[in-house]
């Protein structure tokens, strides 16, 4: 596998770098020429990527370089510029991916030494090959992406004329589900609450806040005494941060609720930008007995539904996804054979108005449901009006660029010495 790797991606690429074959010059473009070599190349290019299909020639490639190499000149001659520590970068990163498929540095470069080839060379060759791709984007998003302006008439104007010709939305079956989340119970917060300010009143009695830390904090910075090290705004959840640099050096904070549990935290210095903090966290996670009486709350709902209650009604009142719950629990309308992932096998087995048995999945349960089949039809303005969008756009870019392209041609000097 790896010697086809290299055979396609680092042989076919540059593998006539340093070879001492008499070359044959087939196009003047400008100042510039293009070799018979370089055109083998990119067939080879094309061919190894499996983009080369029979109707495609050498006269078209060869056309198609013509063209790249004008843009380039093109770029140029209005002075684009590119990073040059950006594509050298690039052009580092694209030998790392590639000396990585090998067992070690010297199988590379063993492989490379086949083709006469350097790593330098190879680095090179990429750079260049970035910085006239970058050189291409640039002007081409100037002379064409940012001049193209869309009205909605011209999107509706495209609909209307090709509705007939957009394939049909195809059978769908509408899902819904109700889901809980796997939290922790009051009694389980209130221990949690407990635990946290007793070490907090005894830290403020005196006792050494990194031996707590060590003792009784359940974050990984623990074992130095609950330092967190230098951080700066956007780093940490917000009601951490938030209370963090309120505080002054020395300061012990209130209790502080977030995501993770309860904190108390203690601001050592402040530099900046950023401050120096340290912290005691107590876990707030669910006990067996919270996952018991969630599994339980859900099992209560599946009889409901199973004794004839609305669904609908039940997702609304039950389900803690806000987004679907306040739609009735419905998650969208999916092909049969393209249903989501995490709930594809559950669904499934069931029917219409069917309904799963509760499933757990990590810290959350649910219920799915098949709700209806939707039989195929045409797609309505709305359900594509993106696709439209960017097909007209699309389609306007390639005529506003065949007609710049033809001018630059018109404007520059392009002899092929090949014939045809």
């Amino acid at each position: 596998m790896r010697r086809i790797f290299v055979l396609l991606i680092v042989l076919i690429t540059v593998c006539s770098l340093n070879g001492e074959v008499l070359d044959a010059i087939i196009a003047k473009v400008g100042r510039d020429i293009i070799l018979q070599s370089d055109l083998d190349r990119r067939m080879q290019q094309l061919s190894a990527a499996g983009v080369l299909t029979e109707d495609i020639t050498m006269f078209d490639v060869l056309n198609d370089m013509i063209e790249s190499m004008i843009i380039i000149q093109q770029a140029k001659h209005e002075e684009y510029e590119v990073n040059d520590k950006q594509m050298k970068s690039m052009g580092e990163e694209q030998i790392g991916s590639i000396s990585s498929q090998f067992s070690s540095e010297y199988e590379f470069k063993k492989e490379l030494a086949k083709a006469n080839l350097t790593v330098i060379e190879l680095k090179e060759y990429y750079i260049q090959m970035f910085t006239e791709q970058s050189l291409k984007n640039q002007i081409i998003d100037s002379k064409i992406k940012n001049k193209i302006h869309l009205t909605e008439v011209e999107v509706e104007d495209y609909y209307e004329e090709h509705k007939s010709e957009i394939p049909s939305r195809p059978e769908m079956d509408q899902i819904g589900m109700i889901v809980r989340n796997i939290k922790a119970g009051k009694e389980t917060i209130n221990i949690a609450l407990v635990k946290i300010n007793k070490i907090r009143d005894l830290i403020l009695e005196g006792d050494d806040f990194e031996e707590m830390a060590k003792e009784y904090s359940e974050c990984p910075s623990s074992a130095s005494g609950g330092n967190l090290g230098y951080f700066e705004k956007g780093t940490m959840v917000k009601p951490f941060e938030d209370t963090a640099f309120s505080l002054i050096p020395g300061d012990i904070s209130e209790v502080v609720k977030t995501d993770f549990g309860y904190h108390i935290i203690r601001v050592e210095e402040k530099k900046d930008d950023k401050i120096k903090a340290s912290h005691i966290l107590i876990k707030v996670e669910p006990t067996e007995e919270d996952i018991k009486a969630t599994v339980l709350l859900m099992e209560t709902v599946l009889e409901k539904l199973k004794a004839g209650e609305d669904f609908s009604e039940l997702a609304k009142t039950y389900s803690e996804d806000d987004s679907t719950a306040v739609k009735g629990g419905i998650i969208g309308e999916y092909p049969k054979d393209d249903y989501p992932d995490f709930c594809k096998e559950s669904l499934e087995s069931i029917g219409y108005k069917e309904y799963t048995d509760v499933i757990r999945k990590e810290n959350k349960v649910y219920i799915f449901t098949k709700i209806k089949n939707i039989p195929e039809r045409t797609y309505n303005y709305v359900e594509i009006y993106d696709k439209l969008r960017e097909l007209v756009k699309t389609q306007k870019e390639m005529e506003l660029y065949e007609n710049w392209i033809k001018e630059l041609i018109r404007e520059t000097y392009v002899e092929i010495l090949i014939e045809g």
